[in-house]
């Protein structure tokens, strides 16, 4: 199901209603979805189930139910983790569908200032050091006394906010053709030593790297939000960039790559094929070129849920991580659920995240993890604000960040 592509031009709401329609009609609403839903399984509310969801967007778009605030809270309330995608028999595209969905209410909500001023922030996440500011703002937030009247979730969120890793500035690339381009998006300034990382583990096996400069924003936070006209901008404007770049295009991020892979243009030959790193370096390089020193330690691996269900490739880590000499490499208990991140839902929707990541957290320490990695970054910083909230000293970093740092030293 292709994600709806604004003209601004037209009136959407033909097109949208159509697409949702569309989708909607997979459902044969046989409940299947229902034991893997992490909201439903909270509710028992059938409203917050996907095949409610569902039943939901399709009355909205038939005109037969009236867009409320209640009923876009049911939307608002999924955490788009497609763990229902994955499981039904009928293959309705959820996470297609969410995103139209929120679109269509979106344009069919009234513009509170809460709303314009929500896009704004959206449309700022392009500009310059625009998310190390913004984290960088959040932490000084969580140092400061806040008033009892202060919402109890949001304040423990910004009061468990890693400190932000540093680094110098990320490697421009290699000069000349390069044989593979590196995605960093929005988030890079977050934990720039997982870039030099990719980068280096990248160099290690033979691979000449690009990293465009004028690539942006993949378009999640906006298509999960329901602003299709800014996911468009961004998606063009990374068409544009990493055209003729490479003959694949990597992400460290994981639900950045499932972005890019879903609403590519498929069409267009210039557009490099979209890989998660970890898959794109099993399959597609010669791991045997990696000379990684031991690491006697625990490794409980976190499976993003883009990476475990959109992009159905967390196997690739383990593979990954499985070269590394005495390294003990074991999967986080509870992978199958949210760990409650998802994208922003975890800053709107701050008591239902931390109640799914306090799990994992006690998982990781049930375990005897030494360190816990996760292949998306704004996972890995709602796990470690919860580990640090626990009180458990659990480092949370990306795979890759492992695995060069058992790498020899650079002469």
């Amino acid at each position: 199901m292709p994600l709806f592509a604004p003209n601004p031009s037209d009136d959407p709401s033909p097109a949208l209603a159509a697409a949702i329609r569309e989708a909607c009609d997979h459902c044969v609403a046989c409940g299947l979805c229902l034991p893997h839903c992490p909201t439903y399984g909270d509710s028992l509310n059938e409203n917050e189930s996907p095949r409610g969801r569902i039943s939901l967007l399709r009355a909205v778009a038939d005109g037969t139910l009236p867009v409320t605030p209640a009923l876009t809270a049911h939307i608002d309330h999924c955490l788009g983790c497609l763990a229902c995608e994955k499981v039904c028999p009928s293959r309705v595209p959820y996470g297609a569908l969410l995103k139209n969905g929120r679109a269509w209410l979106t344009q069919k909500s009234p513009r509170t200032w809460r709303r314009l001023w929500y896009r704004s922030l959206i449309r700022a996440v392009d500009l310059p050091g625009a998310m190390a500011t913004a984290y960088a703002l959040a932490r000084a937030l969580g140092s400061l006394p806040w008033p009892r009247t202060a919402r109890a979730g949001l304040r423990d969120v910004v009061r468990g906010l890693p400190a932000r890793p540093h680094g110098a500035r990320a490697d421009p690339g290699d000069a000349g053709p390069a044989d593979v381009a590196l995605f960093r998006g929005c988030t890079a300034d977050l934990d720039r030593p997982t870039l030099h990382a990719a980068i280096r583990v990248l160099h290690a096996v033979g691979r000449r790297v690009c990293v465009p400069r004028s690539q942006g924003c993949c378009g999640a936070l906006a298509a999960h939000a329901g602003f299709a006209d800014i996911a468009c901008r961004q998606r063009r404007r990374n068409r544009h960039a990493f055209a003729d770049s490479a003959p694949a295009l990597v992400s460290i991020t994981s639900g950045c790559a499932a972005e890019l892979r879903h609403t590519g243009p498929e069409s267009d030959d210039r557009f490099p094929a979209v890989y998660d790193i970890h898959r794109y370096l099993v399959e597609q390089t010669d791991l045997d070129r990696l000379a990684l020193s031991p690491l006697p330690r625990t490794i409980a691996v976190h499976d993003p849920c883009s990476l475990r269900n959109a992009l159905a490739g967390e196997r690739f880590v383990y593979d990954l991580l499985a070269r590394i000499p005495q390294a003990k490499v074991i999967a986080l208990p509870g992978n199958e659920v949210c760990c409650g991140a998802a994208g922003d839902y975890f800053l709107r929707e701050p008591a239902r995240a931390q109640t799914l990541a306090h799990a994992k957290a006690a998982a990781a320490r049930a375990v005897g993890a030494d360190i816990v990695v996760s292949a998306n970054i704004g996972c890995a910083l709602h796990l470690s604000a919860a580990l640090a909230r626990q009180g458990a000293p659990i480092p949370v970093c990306h795979p890759l960040w492992v695995v060069a740092g058992q790498l020899p030293p650079l002469e």
